[in-house]
């Protein structure tokens, strides 16, 4: 059982640790262009801590953009070394309003307590960058 956790958090890393580096400079809420992506400082766990969903406020133009979240959780805040998991929603509205953007984590088991999210938002008006500590809350 724990080589599969194992296998499952190299795999979810392999994925988003280029996202990460890829991304820039660290901050809570990022714009670049007229692409900006802010994070929730709460996010909300269900299914005995399998599924975690993430909230953003995105604003961008120019049709229809892609959120990628990315949520890592440290030993001692996860009773396993560490947690990774990796989510996107595909239809974030892009007309230059804000806009609530959800985006669920399936797989990886979350505990309540601290987090960090990495948020990437691709637009048609360019990328924005967003990362931050989280608190995970049961829903």
């Amino acid at each position: 059982m724990k080589r599969i956790r194992l296998l499952i958090l190299l795999s979810v890393l392999a994925v988003a640790l280029p996202v990460g580096l890829l991304a820039g400079v660290a901050k809570a809420t990022g714009s670049s262009g007229t692409t900006s992506v802010s994070i929730s400082q709460t996010a909300d766990y269900n299914f005995a801590g399998t599924q975690l969903d993430v909230n953003l406020l995105v604003r961008c133009t120019g049709g229809i953009g892609l959120a990628e979240v990315t949520v890592n959780q440290p030993h001692p805040e996860t009773g396993f070394p560490a947690t990774t998991g990796f989510g996107t929603n595909p239809d974030v509205v892009c007309d230059g309003q804000t806009h609530s953007v959800g985006v669920t984590l399936i797989g990886a088991v979350y505990d309540p307590g601290r987090a960090y999210a990495i948020a990437d938002v691709t637009a048609p008006s360019g990328p924005g960058h967003a990362e931050k500590w989280i608190t995970i809350k049961v829903n």
